[in-house]
């Protein structure tokens, strides 16, 4: 039963995930009609906008990192989940006719959300124990 409510707790965890991206991602209206699928190709590897779209999809690969902290591979299951809300916003840009899908931003987007993924796994502890749970940041005073 346990195991069932967990699952049920990070199913809406991702849902409202994806449910913020549309207010993250600023240029979500499309100015022109749909239809088609358009690959955007001018645009360049470096700018503000890249800058964006890695700052958006840090926190959500942050976050996909803490609910994928129980597998084997949280930094690829947050990687994964936190570029999900980037390649929904991009394959929307790719149907109007003003814009278009942009690989250069989805790769910004998936960098982003691996930086956060593994600064979730690195710095953030979680421990379940039989009356306590433990949430807190970890830090060693090596270099």
């Amino acid at each position: 039963m346990g195991y069932h409510v967990n699952c049920v707790k990070r199913a809406a965890c991702v849902a409202l995930l994806c449910l913020a991206s549309a207010g993250a991602h600023a240029s979500l209206d499309c100015a022109g009609s749909r239809g088609g699928f358009r690959i955007q190709n001018g645009d360049s590897w470096t700018g503000t906008d890249k800058l964006e779209h890695f700052a958006v999809s840090a926190p959500f690969g942050a976050i996909g990192g803490w609910l994928a902290r129980d597998t084997d591979h949280p930094v690829v299951y947050g990687t994964l989940i936190g570029t999900v809300p980037g390649l929904l916003k991009e394959t929307f840009d790719g149907t109007c006719r003003t814009d278009g899908f942009s690989y250069k931003d989805l790769f910004a987007d998936a960098l982003g959300a691996l930086t956060g993924a593994w600064l979730a796994h690195w710095a953030v502890t979680y421990t379940r124990g039989s009356k306590a749970r433990t949430f807190g940041l970890r830090y060693d005073d090596v270099f």
